[in-house]
């Protein structure tokens, strides 16, 4: 077989060539410090970073939902221990106003302080987060939720929804509740005067109340309206209490997660820098000596013979 010295060039440039583009790639891969740079050096490796860096988004993102909630939650716990302590006082003046020794202005200035109480308690009802949603309207995050109105009663402007969040691929949990839940169910009208059934909202057995001493005929049954108010909001609390350590517990199973997930693509992406350098060393090597046996190749001519 005759071989063409013009074939025997390009050969030996091929080699020289296939040479450098390997220095060239262990060279980039030492420059970024991963083995993959591209999907078709290891298709399955690229496809697994591709899922590893996904999930480890998802993950990063479920965190992110965690603090959103949390932050959303501890006001709410917040506002419901403020709301807790007003109610305890309030409790404490309807005691102290159901006392038979009462005169009718010693009534009148417990109904006082009840009011004033309870338009405090109105005040909690309404509280706004930092970006400015109501805590307690459920989906209607710009509209107060309870107001008073002319007659006398209250209303609720809120819906009843519950917004929920994604804190896991397979977990979702509520991060505040509506009004009506916490505080009761509004009438709209004004309470009646004297012996009535429950009231169920606060504000408006608080209001009875006052308007009972303010007649000085309070009624004991306001006081049990008031009470169980106060049992409905201490539930409330605790339920928030249960949803911030779910969060928590979540927040560390996310965590525990994301590092499993960063080490196996740190596995499969990450260069092996003593094994790079060797292999850099040995194709930088190779090419100068196949650029060292072109050069003798080149110089072989029957001239020199002549």
């Amino acid at each position: 077989m005759r071989i063409s010295t013009s074939w025997a060039q390009q050969l030996g440039v091929n080699s020289m060539l296939a040479q450098q583009a390997r220095l060239s790639q262990t060279q980039m891969q030492l420059s970024l410090g991963k083995k993959v740079l591209t999907p078709s050096d290891d298709p399955v490796a690229a496809t697994r970073i591709i899922d590893l860096n996904q999930g480890i988004r998802q993950a990063e993102q479920y965190q992110n939902n965690i603090n959103a909630a949390r932050q959303r939650l501890s006001m709410e716990d917040g506002v419901l221990q403020g709301a807790v302590d007003v109610l305890h006082r309030i409790k404490e003046l309807g005691v102290q106003g159901l006392n038979a020794t009462n005169s009718q202005n010693d009534r009148i200035a417990i109904a006082v302080e009840m009011e004033e109480l309870n338009r405090q308690l109105l005040g909690l009802a309404n509280t706004r987060n930092a970006n400015g949603e109501y805590l307690f309207s459920g989906f209607k995050t710009d509209t107060p939720p309870f107001s008073k109105n002319s007659a006398g009663g209250y209303d609720y402007a809120g819906d009843r929804n519950r917004r929920e969040i994604q804190i896991a691929s397979d977990r979702r949990i509520t991060d505040g509740d509506f009004g009506e839940a916490v505080f009761g169910v509004p009438t709209g009208a004004a309470p009646a005067l004297g012996p009535s059934g429950p009231v169920g909202n606060v504000f408006e057995a608080i209001d009875k109340f006052a308007a009972d001493l303010r007649a000085n005929a309070p009624q004991g049954s306001s006081l049990d309206d008031i009470a169980e108010a106060l049992e409905k909001m201490l539930t409330t609390e605790a339920s928030v209490g249960v949803r911030l350590n779910a969060l928590d517990r979540q927040e560390d199973v996310n965590s525990g997660h994301i590092l499993e997930l960063q080490t196996l693509l740190s596995e499969t992406e990450d260069l092996d820098y003593t094994e790079a350098i060797s292999r850099f060393n040995l194709q930088a090597v190779s090419l100068q000596a196949a650029q060292q046996a072109y050069a003798k190749v080149q110089d072989l001519s029957l001239f020199k013979f002549l």
